[in-house]
């Protein structure tokens, strides 16, 4: 089918250094083992009715011909995708209908004259402009490796449901299956060491689609009698493996012998009569077109528009001052398509996530389409977090799943009051906390802060609790919470608890809270209440003490299912909040479909539970975060992390 057995072999040693007689025996080997398979087959052929086979070649009618065409048009076309994921991975930015192309023809003419990784590397560096040899020998490698990964899924699966005359098969193939499904578990907890899970299904599709379509193409070709989906699939994955080990162009002699021996039943000078056509068809003719297709003129392209993601520093226009977390460092903002802020963008191993609503909600249908565009270009699943319900009105219009995912406690600090029942507990807690000499201090962004004793008492709360909770949650650090409005408890000069919130002119959002032990009851609720009164008293309109996960009793159908199981204990966190008598604003999250939700939700869920480490003291990211096209937008001269 395609000498991807060869390109396995190059590919490993594309990238070291190989002495002359390495390199002699690495391209020797293959052409060997070919002669020793015609040698095999000419002893079958000897018991072979020559006439019988040049009479069925014959015989392939017109229509036959013109199917096989047409299934391999569809093969070729699924072949043709492992470039685009290829080339949105590296973010080359080449127009896709190009990498298309340039995949293709490099497909048809490596598998029909071997050495595939040099060969697809020579014609993608010679149809795509502006792409370095060894960038097209490195596209050529991964486009081989993910073919390779993809066909073995796709053939154990093939083998584990369809009958196969293979002693042993159907248990090799189930194993095979547990150990990419191993490797599939393993790729959502440790997501920094394998592609992301949709690019792997994607993969796998595309090379159930491409070889489906490949042994479509063999199947017209046949005389009637043979079934498609129970005989022949099994027998010609499998007899492509066969091709694939052997390392020889095409499978010559090695893909033939398989699938006589496979195919048992039928009649070998039909079978062998189809396969010579099928030759024809999926490999003399694609080699062909390929050859026109290079000698071509090459024409400079014009890159595609990206969406554009940049590193940033507080945004003060933004109406949710959570957007504060881009100090964190480990987010980015996507840029309008006139190059404003749009929206907090965040990427996790399976998902690229827009955080909160857009800055300028009035772009809202641009940037959704943005935030899909990114999501495509990183292999990854989109979706919305926390966002409004009216953004998620929105969202649920152009089609996306939507389903509650927090409360948030929202305040007017203006129209706050200590006074009525509604406050009676909370009267409590500051009558106490009082009397236990606690006083509260405040220390504006940019202000000096106690920042040892901060820091001793955030590390003693986090070994307290096994670590701190991440992605769209703040973990402290020195220059992070030197941004933010900080509120400070002492006790006999000793500090005992901070809290810490984000700003902008419309919003303070809580986002730290730490404190240590022996806590004096009321200590939280003093800091929170003197951040309120400051609040009211800058005019500030909007305090959120952020979101907690909702209420079941809340909510209606599937959502409240879903919490009612996942609240299997009192959010204690949620009770602290409510003793405020806050307005209860609904979250949601959304994504493309039911299942990309399912994902999405998982893999956030692991991010704020097990975050990565944060970025390094200079502005940028580490190895497994998303590499943000051009250049930082003006921030701080030291990011605060």
């Amino acid at each position: 089918m395609r000498d991807w057995g060869q390109a396995g072999h190059e590919g490993a040693a594309a990238y070291g250094a190989l002495t002359p007689w390495r390199g002699a025996v690495r391209h020797l080997l293959p052409l060997a083992l070919m002669v020793l398979f015609v040698l095999a087959l000419r002893e079958k052929a000897a018991a072979l009715d020559l006439a019988a086979v040049g009479a069925a070649l014959a015989g392939v009618s017109a229509l036959q011909w013109l199917a096989a065409v047409a299934a391999t048009a569809i093969s070729f076309a699924a072949l043709a995708q492992y470039d685009v994921l290829i080339h949105r991975q590296l973010g080359t930015a080449l127009p896709e209908a190009q990498v298309r192309h340039a995949g293709a023809a490099a497909i048809a003419l490596s598998q029909t004259l071997g050495f595939g990784i040099v060969t697809g590397a020579l014609v993608r560096w010679r149809m795509l402009p502006g792409t370095s040899l060894g960038q097209a020998t490195r596209i050529a490698a991964q486009v081989a490796l993910a073919f390779l990964a993809g066909w073995a899924v796709v053939t154990a699966a093939a083998v584990a449901v369809l009958p196969v005359a293979v002693p042993g098969a159907r248990g090799m193939a189930l194993a095979v299956l547990a150990g990419f499904g191993a490797l599939a578990a393993l790729a959502f907890w440790q997501p920094q060491r394998f592609p992301p899970l949709p690019v792997a299904a994607r993969i796998v599709a595309l090379a159930a689609l491409d070889t489906a379509a490949a042994a479509l193409a063999l199947w017209v070709l046949l005389p009637g009698g043979v079934e498609y989906g129970a005989a022949l699939l099994p027998a010609f994955l499998l007899a492509l493996g066969a091709g694939l080990i052997s390392g020889t162009p095409g499978g010559v002699g090695a893909f033939e012998l398989a699938l006589l021996s496979l195919l048992p039943e039928q009649p070998a000078e039909p079978l062998l009569a189809a396969v010579l056509a099928w030759r024809a068809v999926y490999y003399a003719l694609p080699a062909a077109l390929g050859v026109l297709a290079m000698a071509r003129p090459s024409r400079a392209s014009t890159p595609r528009r990206l969406p554009q993601v940049r590193r940033a520093g507080p945004v003060p226009e933004a109406p949710r001052a959570e957007t504060g977390l881009l100090m964190q460092g480990e987010h980015g903002l996507l840029l309008a398509r006139d190059g404003t802020p749009g929206w907090l963008l965040s990427e996790t191993g399976q998902t690229v996530t827009a955080l909160l609503d857009p800055v300028a909600p009035e772009v809202l249908a641009d940037m959704l389409a943005q935030v899909r565009a990114q999501a495509a270009l990183r292999g990854r699943v989109a979706c919305l977090y926390k966002i409004s319900a009216r953004t998620a009105a929105q969202a649920r219009a152009v089609g996306w799943t939507v389903l509650p995912v927090a409360q948030e406690a929202v305040i007017d600090p203006a129209g706050f009051a200590l006074a009525g029942p509604a406050h009676a507990g909370l009267r409590r807690k500051l009558r106490h906390v009082a009397k236990a000499g606690v006083t509260v201090t405040s220390v504006p962004p940019g202000g000096a802060l106690p920042v040892a004793q901060m820091a001793a008492l955030s590390a003693a709360w986090v070994t307290a609790r096994d670590g701190e909770r991440g992605f769209s949650m703040g973990r402290y650090t020195p220059g992070y919470v030197a941004g933010q409005h900080c509120l400070l408890a002492w006790q006999a000069g000793r500090l005992v608890a901070f809290v810490s919130f984000h700003t902008t002119r419309g919003e303070w959002a809580l986002d730290l809270m730490r404190n240590g032990g022996g806590l004096p009851d009321g200590t939280m609720q003093a800091l929170i209440a003197e951040a309120i009164a400051q609040a009211a008293e800058a005019g500030v309109p909007r305090l959120s003490l952020a979101a907690v996960p909702p209420d079941p009793a809340r909510l209606r159908g599937l959502a409240a299912r879903i919490w009612r199981l996942a609240a299997r204990h009192p959010c204690g966190l949620a009770q602290f909040k409510a003793g405020f008598a806050p307005r209860w604003q609904t979250l949601y999250i959304a994504a493309p479909g039911p299942l990309s939700l399912a994902l999405a939700a998982a893999d956030i869920a692991r991010a704020i539970r097990h975050p990565p480490p944060l970025p390094g003291t200079e502005y940028g990211f580490a190895s497994a975060s998303p590499a943000w096209q051009g250049s930082a937008m003006p921030c701080p001269e030291r990011l605060p992390r």
